[in-house]
């Protein structure tokens, strides 16, 4: 593929988010009366209003049009991201009296989950860094310091490093992934902020990384571990997702461009592994793998191709030859079989083993990952 591919799919792309995307999550996907994102919509772009709405969909809207306020999108989003960042503090933060943000909550506002949850959490802060991005008002990250503080105080794992899964704790297996979406949160504090302390703190991420997750052996991101961070038991512990092994490779580069340490022998195994077994013979990413490269899930979600395709820009970017036409291959299928299958500005969230729609809705959730690989893209295109 040529330059003008990279650009025409990430003009394609550019122009679903913008036409589409965004003015659709703005009227149907948010609730202007109570500040809060829809949870998710029908196929025919109605909110489905008997769902309670999680933190983590609040707080990756916010992160979805904080972004197209800085990058001049929409034309309201400056808006939506005021009244939905008021009702995240509002109705999610301490709303029991209890320290912490609380899970989800119903539409009336009364708490649907009062779970203290480390993936919501990570969020949380995005959120929070893609507010101060968006608006310049520093003093929310007094808020980002409460909940640092709070994970430290409440949620650490002494024994192990890193932090639980949830309060009240569960017999669940600890992951990896709320540890990497922490890592993401940090990196973006330190961006929008400047401030070095948040820098230092996702270097520890990175060294729970290198220490705990990434298996140097076969050379792959573990997901599942047990309570001191060794591997899941049996077939648990060798669940691999080339969807996280291509976020990972993302992050890392962005951490090799603030810090200037190299991650190199990470990136080169974790995007030969999922180049190498992550997608089907129609070029779609595969939900998980084992370790020996095994389907284990041969399912599509929309997400691991926004990752796919970031991590190829990433790698584009680093000079990795054959990079740059793997993004907009990607970018091309990640449009025609998952965006434009769906109601305009959604998706088709999930595809089975045979690349027939499995959905039985839209997930507000993903517009994060689409619109940052919009983003992602387009910067790459214009810098090309």
């Amino acid at each position: 593929m040529t330059l003008t591919t990279v650009r025409e799919s990430a003009a394609l792309l550019h122009d679903w988010a913008i036409r589409q995307a965004l003015p659709l999550w703005a009227t149907a996907g948010f609730d202007a009366a109570t500040g809060r994102f829809r949870e998710t919509l029908t196929h025919a772009g109605k909110p489905v209003l008997d769902t309670p709405a999680r933190l983590i969909v609040q707080a990756r809207q916010i992160f979805s049009y904080a972004l197209a306020a800085r990058r001049g999108w929409h034309a309201d989003a400056a808006a939506v991201v005021d009244s939905a960042y008021a009702a995240m503090v509002r109705d999610y933060y301490r709303p029991d009296g209890r320290p912490g943000w609380v899970y989800s909550v119903h539409g009336d506002g009364r708490i649907g989950d009062g779970r203290r949850d480390l993936y919501s959490h990570a969020f949380a802060l995005l959120a929070i860094a893609s507010y101060v991005g968006a608006t310049g008002r520093r003093e929310a990250l007094s808020l980002a310091d409460e909940t640092l503080a709070f994970l430290d105080r409440e949620m650490h794992a002494q024994s192990s490093g890193g932090y639980v899964e949830a309060l009240p704790s569960s017999n669940a297996p600890r992951r990896q992934n709320p540890h990497m979406h922490l890592f993401e949160a940090l990196l973006s504090l330190w961006v929008n902020s400047r401030e070095a302390r948040y820098l230092g703190r996702a270097g520890e991420m990175f060294g729970l990384f290198t220490s705990r997750f990434f298996r140097s052996d076969p050379g792959v991101l573990g997901e599942y571990f047990d309570e001191g961070l060794q591997p899941a038991p049996e077939e648990k512990g060798a669940i691999v997702e080339p969807g996280h092994h291509s976020e990972w490779v993302w992050l890392l580069r962005w951490f090799e461009r603030e810090t200037g340490r190299s991650v190199q022998p990470y990136v080169d195994a974790l995007y030969v592994h999922a180049a190498r077994h992550g997608y089907d013979e129609t070029g779609l990413m595969v939900d998980e793998l084992l370790i020996d490269g095994t389907h284990r899930l041969p399912s599509h979600r929309t997400w691991p191709m926004t990752e796919a395709l970031k991590a190829n820009v990433a790698e584009a970017a680093a000079g990795r030859p054959g990079a740059a036409a793997k993004a907009a291959e990607v970018a091309i299928l990640l449009h025609r079989r998952f965006l434009a299958a769906g109601h305009p500005g959604g998706w088709m969230d999930r595809l089975d083993a045979k690349g027939r729609p499995a959905a039985e809705n839209m997930p507000a959730s993903t517009l994060y990952h689409v619109l940052c690989a919009v983003d992602e893209l387009d910067r790459f295109a214009k810098a090309a």
